[in-house]
């Protein structure tokens, strides 16, 4: 039977070892010139910016104040929106959180999601749940409208999603939260 060779940790040993290591970080200044023959330490280079990615579909000024003052004007009470994006699409990711903020300056709530595993079609769609939705779905439409979106508008999308799903599991819809009365999905700029 072998027996496992303990380490021991010892002090000693540790501390001349941390004693060099000091001194020689100590012997170095900085600020003085190389030494002959020595190269000069080149700073490490700049941290690369975060890249800032917008949308030249986001609303301007004016269109985002049109679109305010309609969605300040719906009465509905629990007020929310859904913004669907396909993942690695940056400039749509983009429109998605601009479209968010100005709901959410009317007093909205919003719910921003990536698609991962298929690729949305170009332009802004709003995918109704319902064959009927409700009233202030339609005002979603027209604020959409008034930011300068055009966006296409299906209903019954729920139905839909589950008849396909049933004839090809594999099918690559976009699926609808139990709680999502509509998505607006953003595809890349036509």
């Amino acid at each position: 039977m072998q027996t496992r060779r303990e380490r021991h940790f010892r002090p000693a040993l540790a501390a001349t070892l941390l004693a060099a290591a000091m001194t020689t970080a100590s012997c170095t200044d900085p600020q003085a010139p190389p030494a002959p023959g020595a190269s000069a330490a080149k700073p490490p280079p700049p941290a690369a910016a975060a890249k800032v990615v917008t949308s030249t579909r986001s609303p301007d000024d004016s269109e985002k104040a049109a679109m305010i003052e309609v969605l300040q004007a719906e009465t509905e009470e629990n007020r929310r929106a859904w913004f669907l994006y396909s993942a690695g699409q940056d400039e749509s990711a983009a429109l998605a959180k601009s479209l968010a903020q100005v709901f959410e300056s009317a007093g909205w709530k919003t719910t921003t999601r990536e698609l991962r595993g298929m690729a949305l079609k170009p332009g802004v769609s709003i995918l109704a749940a319902e064959e009927e939705p409700p009233e202030w779905v339609g005002t979603v439409n027209e604020a959409l409208g008034k930011g300068g979106l055009d966006p296409k508008f299906g209903t019954g999308y729920r139905a839909f999603y589950e008849e396909k799903k049933k004839e090809n599991p594999a099918w690559p819809g976009i699926a609808l939260g139990a709680d999502e009365v509509f998505v607006v999905a953003i595809g890349p700029a036509n």
